[in-house]
């Protein structure tokens, strides 16, 4: 199994070792190309993955042990399902012939594999140890060609320690290429259009697409709006980009206006497109043109006038192409755009908009900024600028708390010279808080900004919003410092936030972990 993931090139895996998958390790330490990673719960392993994947376009490698630890990876799978991230989990079994019996076997959970198959791309339990790295490489082969999604793989105690042959492959295939038909069809809705629209989903993240979609957008003079997968695929500073797919105030104008939207690598999931503030719908005057690798999406939402099948960077380049020179015949109001793009609900506080302005304004143009779900997070989903792929991790699909601190450490691991800060509310950081211990054994130079209104502050919204009365959600917090301090992190207060520019500088300055509490209550964008 080792030898097989050395062959696809991973170089990290994240884990914990357990009774049943033990030869898994052993394996591990008798080789260094690949470093094993070691996290103190299965979930977060799990997630650190998911965010390998996602802030580097590389699968990310789990290794837990049977029954709990393997069902302890569930939810992140859920999130790697949602958003098509390549998450590979291999977890051990109890013995081949005593699954499916239910005799009461160590760890057992009967028929483990079940419990994986709604939420993974790829779920099988292996009868044979030497179909072992042929398990391995066909997961592998599945991140290359098809759509990203998470693979989890059962593997029995005894054909773990057993003898036995095996083969490992040289790693082939790629994604499959787009119906020139197809594309010459596409140019020729598009060039007609008075006013094209694209709309970028995570698709073209996963192709490496940014610079044909650009091209295309500039052949096009079209406005480009990005899904929150798609973030980055076209660098928010661009004229040309629009806005975040869900921010109903620039988006759906500007959608209701187009009369041919080309959407490129985009699933339009129902919590972006039909969720708390967007209703999208296209109307028979309309034209969609949905480009997508995989041939299940288009047309499960909405009925586009054109599908094309294929990887998203040979559709763009192809529809570049077949548009040849020219100038656009496209005629759109810009400044009527601009007016959307600018746009701001009156939700939208001054100390919202201060937090994310100081944000950007300390980071990187490159550097990771790791989402959990709390009220700025929210915020963030439209309006913090996004200059470049990979860098804006969110759990858009599960919307699960805890995903930002081993995500965070995931992209760090991946990315060591590179800033990571991951941006979470007082909730979420204790679903996960027992992961900084992994960023402090690895002295992981990341930046975990709590944001403490000492409640659940999004859910205290809904019910004064619902049921005009609220409760069950205020907390009992600890010193989140000095739960830093504890854990061998280094930490500070923020009072307010003309604290926080100095704060985050010296904080991304330093070699190892730091936790940063800023008392902030900020509610959620949503209108009931």
């Amino acid at each position: 199994m080792v030898e097989a993931l050395r062959a696809e090139g991973v170089r990290h895996v994240f884990g914990i070792p357990g009774v049943h998958n033990l030869a898994i390790y052993d394996a591990l330490l008798r080789q260094q190309d690949i470093a094993h990673i070691l996290a103190r719960h299965e979930q977060g392993a799990a997630f650190m993955a998911d965010g390998y994947a996602r802030a580097s376009g590389r699968p990310g490698v789990v290794v837990v042990t049977t029954g709990p630890g393997a069902t302890n990876t569930l939810t992140p799978l859920v999130e790697a399902s949602a958003g098509s991230q390549p998450v590979l989990v291999l977890m051990s079994d109890i013995p081949l012939g005593l699954i499916g019996r239910g005799l009461g076997a160590l760890h057992e959970v009967p028929n483990q594999i079940d419990c994986f198959r709604p939420v993974a791309r790829l779920a099988e339990t292996i009868r044979e140890g030497r179909a072992i790295p042929e398990a391995v490489q066909r997961a592998f082969a599945l991140f290359r060609t098809e759509r990203p999604g998470p693979v989890a793989l059962s593997l029995p105690v005894d054909l773990l320690t057993a003898k036995t042959e095996g083969r490992i492959v040289a790693p082939s295939g790629s994604r499959p290429g787009c119906t020139r038909a197809r594309l010459e069809r596409a140019a020729d809705l598009l060039g007609r259009a008075r006013r094209p629209a694209i709309i970028a989903g995570g698709g073209v993240v996963s192709a490496e697409a940014g610079a044909e979609l650009a091209a295309l957008a500039r052949r096009l003079h079209a406005p480009v709006i990005t899904t929150v997968m798609g973030r980055g695929a076209l660098p928010e500073s661009d004229p040309l980009w629009l806005g975040v797919l869900p921010n109903k105030l620039a988006t759906e104008p500007a959608l209701a206006a187009a009369d041919v939207v080309l959407a490129v690598g985009c699933r339009f999931a129902h919590r972006s497109t039909q969720g708390l503030l967007l209703n999208l719908a296209f109307t028979p005057e309309q034209t969609l043109i949905h480009l997508d690798l995989d041939p299940t999406v288009p047309g499960k939402l909405f009925a586009p006038g054109l599908a094309i099948i294929g990887d998203a960077r040979d559709g763009l380049a192809g529809t570049v192409a077949a548009l040849g020179a020219g100038r656009a015949a496209a005629g759109w109001d810009w400044a009527w755009l601009a007016g959307l793009r600018a746009a701001r609900s009156p939700r939208y506080t001054a100390s919202a908009d201060r937090l994310i302005r100081i944000l950007r304004a300390g980071l990187a143009a490159d550097a990771i900024v790791v989402n959990d779900q709390t009220g700025i997070n929210y915020w963030m989903e439209w309006h913090f600028p996004v200059l470049a792929p990979r860098t804006f991790l969110y759990p858009v699909g599960s919307a699960t708390l805890g995903y930002g601190v081993p995500a965070a450490i995931g992209a760090k691991v991946v990315h060591p010279g590179r800033q990571v800060i991951a941006v979470v509310g007082d909730g979420g950081f204790l679903f996960s808080v027992n992961e900084l211990a992994t960023a402090v054994k690895y002295r992981l130079g990341i930046v975990f900004l709590v944001l403490n209104d000492e409640r659940y502050g999004a859910i205290k919204y809904l019910q004064e919003a619902m049921f005009g009365r609220w409760g069950e959600v205020d907390l009992a917090n600890p010193d989140f410092p000095a739960l830093a301090r504890a854990f061998g992190a280094e930490a500070g207060r923020v009072d307010t936030l003309d604290d926080l520019p100095r704060a985050l500088d010296q904080a991304l300055a330093e070699a190892g972990p730091t936790v940063l509490e800023l008392p902030l209550t900020i509610d959620p964008p949503w209108e009931l």
